[in-house]
This record gives structure tokens, sequence and C-alpha cells, in this order.
């Protein structure tokens, strides 16, 4: 059995500052159901675009429950120490930083990873040559019912902190079937 779950330690971050920034004017809001992104269509193979789509079936009933958040602010970059890019191996100048909120009864529907927002967005010029990765980082301490998963694996009960990576290939959601807000940082860019 394979390990799709990579735990890479537990990394001190301002955590109450980098969750105060989603209510600063400057931070822009993405929210929207998971079933209606364009995203989840885009740059896939056969098998998984036939995939996606019948995910996108069969939550889009229930969207309501496929509704979260996901929060940008240039300013969360310089909230995290200078030596996490060394230590994690990823260019500062070059990564999309993201907070994913998901209230209560909330979930991320199966999907995979094109990093299409960061990649289009980047200013490398020569962003195809470069292997891209995203790390994964719990900002609330271990919550009742909220989770990662990742193929058949599960990330659950997670301290604060706890930085993961999969493989963007492998079929993967996260959920909060708890009773208290969930809030994940993700760091996605190119290897240094």
């Amino acid at each position: 059995m394979t390990k799709n779950i990579v735990y890479h330690g537990v990394v001190r971050l301002p955590f109450d500052r980098i969750i105060k920034i989603i209510k600063k004017k400057s931070t822009r809001v993405d929210a929207s159901f998971d079933t209606e992104r364009s995203s989840y269509l885009r740059n896939r193979s056969e098998r998984q675009l036939e995939q996606s789509r019948k995910i996108i079936e069969l939550y889009h009933p229930k969207k309501n429950v496929a509704y979260f958040y996901r929060y940008t602010n240039d300013n969360l970059i310089e909230l995290i120490p200078k030596n996490f890019w060394r230590k994690y191996n990823i260019e500062k100048q070059n990564c999309r930083v993201q907070i994913l909120h998901h209230p209560p009864g909330t979930v991320s529907i199966p999907h995979i990873d094109r990093y299409d927002s960061m990649i289009s967005t980047s200013k490398n010029k020569n962003k195809k040559n470069k292997r891209t990765k995203r790390l994964w980082i719990s900002l609330t301490k271990p919550r009742m019912g909220q989770a990662l998963f990742v193929g058949n694996e599960v990330a659950y009960n997670l301290k604060q902190g706890t930085v993961l990576s999969f493989n963007k290939n492998i079929l993967h959601s996260g959920c909060n079937v708890g009773f208290q807000d969930r809030y994940v940082l993700t760091v996605t860019g190119f290897s240094s």
C-alpha cells in the first residue's frame, strides 16, 4: 500500500493574525459552490474529466454542502516566517497563499488539483519548466468532524500547524462535519 499523505511536521505561524486577515478590506473572497467551479473541468485527461463530471452531478442537488470560502491577500505571504521557504523548498516570489474556510456542514467535493489559479497568475516566465507543489497547513486546533481525504487515506485530528502534501493527481476532498469553523492555509508554488 502506498502512502498518499506525506506529513512534513508542524510549523509555528501567527495563526490568529492569519485568520483575522480574512476580515480586511484588501482580502479577496471567492465564495462559490464547488459544483460550479469551471476549474474542475479544465486541463484533465478523459478519465479525469469523466470522473469530475460524475462527481459534480452527484453533488449538484446538494450544492449547499459544497459551499465554502477561499481568501487571498498579498499580506498573507509576509506572515509566513522566512525559514519556511527554505525548509519547504518553495519560491516565495512566485507562490499563491490562500485560506480555505469550511463552515460547519460543508465539504470540498472529491477532485484533483491542477493549480490553475496559481500558474495563470505567476510572474515566472519559465513556469512550465518548474515543478509545482502545494503544502496544506491546518490553521485550527484538532476539532471534531474536520478531515482531509486523499485516496483511501484520511488526515484527521491534526495538530494546529501540521504541514501535509499529497499527489495532486489523487482524488481528494475535505470536510467539516463538526460544529466549529475549519481553516486551512494552502501554499502553492514552484520548487526553488
